[in-house]
């Protein structure tokens, strides 16, 4: 990246990577397990009441779980790149954040 004011070459100065998208993914899998379990418990239920009830619960959590991880990591990484990477300039000091 280049810096706004002198075109020069920039570089991260702060980058706080990780704790955002792991929080977003622990998030985003939490959400989406307790819909997902919900979901295929109904779903199971209808071809065998009772095991069926929990293996869909089961499959609808662990299923869940993968998508909802899969989001909240790319709302995550997002947050970092955007809201918390701080870019400075090595010619000219100035630093900003990307957006």
């Amino acid at each position: 990246m280049n810096c706004p004011k002198c075109n020069e070459k920039a570089c991260i100065c702060t980058q706080t990577r990780g704790a955002t998208t792991l929080l977003g993914a622990g998030a985003g899998g939490y959400v989406a397990a307790t819909a997902g379990a919900k979901t295929g418990a109904a779903i199971g239920s209808l071809f065998c009441p009772g095991f069926g009830t929990a293996i869909g619960g089961l499959l609808g959590i662990l299923t869940g779980a993968a998508a909802g991880a899969v989001a909240g990591n790319t709302v995550g990484k997002l947050v970092d790149e955007n809201v918390f990477r701080i870019w400075k300039c090595t010619a000219c000091g100035y630093e900003w954040r990307a957006a």
